[in-house]
């Protein structure tokens, strides 16, 4: 995750002898990538980086051939774990950072005296912290994502013992009501109390939303569950997905909304 002051503490660095940023797609999902051809294109940009600096002064290329060999070695030794891309940034002071993210970036290799920021910036803007509620009646999984990646997961199951909504780490909790009460009384019982039990669980919604900074929410379920539930939100920015999606695990749910 990339948290705000982090982001400034980039666009604020200078790099008196450079700054190297490297933007890599690591993607093996895509057809010209399955074979590892990431490294090649890793190995060429450094290189046309290198023979374009020839003509630098020495500090600078010296500079640029350390901080060129802690970002091959680094790269190399994350790429089991690599995703969709990665962002590494570094000087020859020894600071860098290396991001594996889940969104797409395109290949771009850059000597400059500050980070290059542009691609970064764009992925944040396209991909905020964002809530995901996939509306399921009694059941609501909320899933927070945030640069393409999930961020919390939760279900929030409604009890008819309490008449409460109760929240479980992870996406799938067992029915507590429905150990309670025969299956169709309860369904009956919150069809007629639909409005005001969901408004109940938007005002825990809209607090947590608040609280970490969302950006907006998406809506994912039946016409009428979530035409009944965004009713209850008086959040700015909530987009109604009237698609089942509650086969698909929550990358995958990211994946199709946000390529919609």
């Amino acid at each position: 995750m990339i948290e705000s002051e982090e982001l400034q503490q980039l666009r604020d660095q200078r790099c008196e002898n450079g700054c190297l940023t490297i933007y890599l797609n690591t993607d093996q999902g895509q057809m010209d990538q399955k074979k590892g051809e990431w490294k090649i294109r890793l190995k060429n940009g450094l290189k046309k980086l290198e023979e374009y600096l020839e003509s630098s002064s020495t500090d600078e290329v010296t500079a640029y051939q350390t901080i060129r060999k802690i970002a091959e070695e680094e790269i190399l030794n994350n790429q089991t774990t690599l995703t969709k891309s990665l962002i590494f940034i570094g000087s020859s002071s020894g600071d860098w950072q290396l991001k594996k993210l889940q969104v797409p970036l395109e290949n771009d290799f850059r000597w400059e005296k500050q980070p290059v920021l542009d691609q970064l910036e764009q992925k944040l803007e396209a991909y905020p912290k964002t809530g995901i509620l996939l509306i399921q009646k009694q059941d609501v999984v909320a899933v927070e994502t945030f640069l393409g990646e999930v961020e919390s997961e939760h279900v929030y199951t409604w009890d008819a013992e309490s008449e409460d909504w109760k929240m479980y780490q992870g996406s799938s909790s067992s029915n507590v009501a429905g150990a309670a009460i025969h299956k169709d009384q309860f369904d009956q019982r919150f069809d007629a109390n639909q409005q005001r039990w969901f408004k109940q669980l938007a005002v825990k919604i809209q607090k947590k939303a608040k609280k970490n900074g969302w950006n907006g929410v998406y809506l994912v379920g039946s016409p009428d569950q979530t035409s009944d539930f965004e009713k209850q939100l008086t959040m700015n920015n909530v987009e109604v997905v009237k698609k089942n999606l509650t086969k698909l695990k929550s990358n995958q749910i990211i994946n199709e909304l946000f390529a919609s």
